[in-house]
C-alpha cells in the first residue's frame, strides 16, 4: 500500500472535538493534514522531542503512522454547525455565475468550512443555479467593505521575492525541492526556508497554515483551483497582478488576469511564522 506523506496543517473534523487531557504519553495516529509541527503545537512539545521519541531522521510523516507523544493536548477544532447557528438565522443563496464558496461566504460573513458544513458539501464545487443555505443579514446587498489584513508577512518579502526570481527556468519536476526541479509547494518551501525552517507542506497544507488577506500583497502566496477542487496550486505574489511559481514549464511568472488564471483564482494568504 502506497503511503501518503503528510507535511499539511492539520484537518479539521466538524462538528467533533479532539483530544483533551492531562500531560502523558500517548500513540497518536497520523491523520491527513499533520505535520511535526502541527502536532508539536497540538500536544504543547516540540518538533524535536517527538523525533528524538520516535527516532525519526527526517520531518516526513504520513498517513496511518502511529507516534508516540509526550505532551498534553488541547482542543483544536468548534463546532462550526452550532456557531452559524447561533450567530444568526439563515436564509438562502441562490448560485450565479462567477459565485464560489469563497466569494459567498465573504458576502454573507461565513467561512467556506461554515457553508459547507451547513449545505453538506462534499467538495467546494458549486453550480448556477444551486440554492445554498447562508446567515440572514440584511445588508448583503450595500457595498463591500474593505477588509482588513488579519496578518503582515513575517518573511523578508524583498528576499522571497528575490529569491524566487533567481530560480527563474528551473524545469518542473512532481515533488521537486531543489534547483534542480521543483513543484509548486516545493518551490515555496524551498524559497521560505531561505529565512526560516519549516516542514515540507502540499499546497493544501500551505493553505490551511497561512493567514487570509482580502487582496495580495508583494510577498503573498496566491492559491489556484486546477486539476482538483479546493487549493491545488499556488505561487508567490510579486505586484502588478503578477505571481511567479513552478509551473509544467518550469519556474516563470504569470500574469493573474490571465484568460487561465483568473476564473481559478481561489484567494490568497500570508505567511506568519
Amino acid at each position: 500500500m502506497k503511503k501518503q506523506w503528510i507535511t499539511a496543517a492539520s484537518a479539521v473534523l466538524l462538528g467533533t472535538t479532539l483530544f483533551a487531557g492531562a500531560a502523558s504519553a500517548q500513540s497518536v495516529k497520523v491523520q491527513k493534514g499533520d505535520s511535526l509541527s502541527v502536532l508539536a503545537k497540538r500536544y504543547k512539545t516540540t518538533v524535536s522531542k517527538i523525533k528524538s521519541d520516535n527516532k525519526l531522521k527526517s520531518d516526513m510523516i504520513y498517513v496511518g503512522q502511529t507516534l508516540k507523544i509526550n505532551g498534553t493536548s488541547s482542543k483544536t477544532t468548534t463546532n462550526t454547525t452550532t456557531k452559524v447557528k447561533a450567530a444568526s438565522a439563515t436564509t438562502t443563496h441562490t448560485v450565479v455565475k462567477g459565485d464560489t464558496l469563497s466569494k459567498i461566504g465573504k458576502k454573507y460573513g461565513m467561512t467556506v468550512k461554515e457553508l459547507k458544513s451547513v449545505n453538506k458539501l462534499k467538495t467546494d464545487l458549486i453550480k448556477i443555479g444551486q440554492k445554498l443555505k447562508v446567515k440572514q443579514t440584511s445588508k448583503v446587498n450595500t457595498a463591500p467593505v474593505k477588509e482588513k489584513t488579519v496578518a503582515t508577512s513575517s518573511l523578508n518579502v524583498s528576499k522571497l521575492v528575490a529569491d524566487a526570481k533567481a530560480q527563474s527556468g528551473t524545469p518542473y519536476k512532481w515533488g521537486g525541492t531543489t534547483p534542480k526541479g521543483f513543484d509548486c509547494s516545493g518551490f515555496m518551501w524551498y524559497i521560505i526556508n531561505k529565512q526560516t525552517k519549516i516542514s515540507r507542506q502540499t499546497t493544501e497544507g500551505f493553505w490551511a497554515s497561512m493567514k487570509s488577506v482580502s487582496t495580495p500583497n508583494v510577498g503573498d502566496f496566491v492559491f489556484f483551483t486546477t486539476y482538483k477542487s479546493g487549493p491545488s496550486h499556488m505561487g508567490v505574489y510579486i505586484g502588478n497582478n503578477k505571481f511567479i511559481h513552478a509551473a509544467s514549464d518550469g519556474v516563470t511568472i504569470s500574469d493573474m488576469n490571465s484568460s487561465y488564471w483568473k476564473p481559478i483564482y481561489l484567494g490568497a494568504k500570508t505567511f506568519v511564522n
